[in-house]
């Protein structure tokens, strides 16, 4: 008989260590929502080139008990961790900012899966930071400015905290730690911020750029400020002008508006002239555009959305659904009625391609005008007839048509005949005057025939030489516009 025999696998004490904190590792994750993490904003797209980071924003966990431990310098904002090593990189206009203001704000965490917690901590950078330099221990005050207790409970989902941020000025980060209870392991936030006091007594101010003057605006038009970070857009910082009226429009008053707009809405950008008090004044004529020193603010460039112009009224007719092969050719005529002088351009195109296209200078008022489709081939067309002004403005009309070949019998002169008494006209006569109920001869058949009534009526008076295809009781569709009846 086969013994069978059970092997127990024994852990040292530094094996088991090795192997708890990985499952446990995996259970906690959270990150700051509010203001945004730099690597939430990942996640959301506002910072760019990020790597890993915008799948998890809450991993960013490393060694607890920071600023003894915990990351090392120069890798504080990926938490040491290799795979989030883009979160590292660090320079004054490298992150998106959140604007705040120094005193109570609200801090807020949001958890995907929660873990007993020992504390949480705020540190912010120094006065003196250097915000082109890499996040080290030495950028951040020693001392927490806001702190609060886990005691060994899982927070719920989301959690705020009310944190008194101390006075600064311009750009700074703040470095959200969470310390888990039972692991030898927190997770590392940093929140690049911008913080507005309103002090522009304190501010350095340098110029940035310049509010144009010369020219006036119309109404709809737009200008805009662009504001840029060494190459990078920041389009945060963007104040945006709409001309409502013509004298909101007027050089001098457009550019006073928009410095008005850009000090109302912004604090660290500011419009005018810099006086003796070092604050920014809004002057009638030149205005330039100042940043404060530490916003990480390189340029800021006006662009202008101009209004689309109106367009003028624009109408086509005379083009017919159907025509008819004659002498191996199709002449469309249309009268075009367009309030601008501008260029008329007609074509006719086949499966999306151009068989004829001509142009015609045309003045303001109605043209008569004409295109020629020799050697014509039977088919399904559209015709299109486009315009353009001396401004530049455009439109266009597209019909679509059929060409058919022409299967009018060549006849001999009909015979001279004596008109019905209930016919109104011997066809064509009176062409123009049909109408529904209208009674004609036909004397090529000496047949009578009715115009049908409403919405048919209207192909009643489309004939001519060339286009007959609703000619009573001859016309490939005359049916549609007549009725026989007699």
């Amino acid at each position: 008989m086969k013994i069978m025999t059970k092997t127990l696998l024994t852990l040292t004490p530094i094996g088991l260590a090795l192997l708890l904190p990985v499952s446990q590792q995996a259970s906690a994750h959270g990150y700051i929502s509010k203001p945004e993490a730099r690597g939430y904003l990942c996640r959301l797209r506002e910072n760019t080139h990020c790597g890993n980071v915008v799948y998890e924003p809450q991993s960013l966990e490393g060694r607890d008990r920071f600023p003894q431990s915990g990351p090392i310098d120069g890798h504080i904002a990926s938490a040491g961790l290799r795979a989030f090593g883009a979160l590292d990189d660090q320079s004054i206009n490298r992150w998106t900012k959140r604007h705040i203001k120094t005193g109570p704000n609200e801090f807020s965490w949001r958890f995907t899966a929660a873990h007993s917690s020992r504390d949480w901590r705020y540190f912010i950078t120094k006065t003196s930071w250097d915000p082109n330099s890499p996040l080290t221990r030495d950028q951040f005050e020693t001392v927490p400015f806001c702190e609060y207790q886990g005691y060994n409970r899982q927070p719920p989902k989301t959690l705020t905290h009310l944190c008194n941020v101390p006075e600064r000025t311009g750009y700074h980060v703040v470095l959200g730690v969470w310390d888990v209870a039972d692991t030898p392991m927190s997770f590392y936030n940093v929140v690049d911020v911008m913080i507005d006091n309103n002090d522009t007594q304190k501010a350095i101010w340098q110029d940035v750029g310049d509010i144009v003057t010369g020219r006036d605006l119309k109404v709809g038009d737009k200008v805009k400020t662009r504001v840029f970070g060494d190459s990078k857009e920041i389009p945060s910082l963007q104040t945006v002008l709409t001309i409502n009226n013509e004298n909101e429009g007027l050089n001098k008053n457009w550019t006073i508006a928009l410095a008005e707009k850009i000090n109302a809405s912004q604090s660290w950008i500011q419009a005018g002239q810099l006086n003796e008090n070092n604050e920014v004044e809004i002057t009638v004529g030149r205005n330039e555009i100042f940043a404060q020193s530490n916003a990480g603010i390189s340029s800021v460039e006006l662009e202008f959305e101009m209004a689309p112009l109106p367009k003028p009224d624009f109408s086509v007719t005379g083009v017919s659904h159907n025509y008819s092969i004659e002498d191996d050719a199709v002449n469309f005529d249309f009268t075009v009625n367009l309030d601008a002088d501008a260029q008329i351009q007609a074509t006719l195109n086949k499966s999306y391609n151009s068989i004829v296209t001509k142009a015609y200078e045309v003045v303001k008022g109605q043209s008569q005008l004409s295109l020629n489709y020799p050697s014509a081939q039977t088919g399904h067309y559209n015709l299109a007839i486009s315009y353009i002004t001396n401004e530049g403005v455009t439109d266009e009309k597209v019909f679509h048509l059929n060409i058919v070949n022409s299967e009018l019998p060549v006849e001999p002169t009909p015979p001279v005949v004596e008109p019905i008494a209930d016919v109104e006209f011997i066809f064509p006569e009176s062409l123009a005057s049909y109408k529904a109920g209208t009674v004609v001869l036909q004397p090529k058949n000496n047949k009578v025939y009715q115009c049908k009534p409403w919405p048919y009526n209207g192909y009643c008076v489309q004939w001519s030489q060339g286009s007959n295809q609703y000619e009573p009781g001859v016309g490939l569709y005359w049916n549609m516009a007549w009725i026989e009846i007699k």
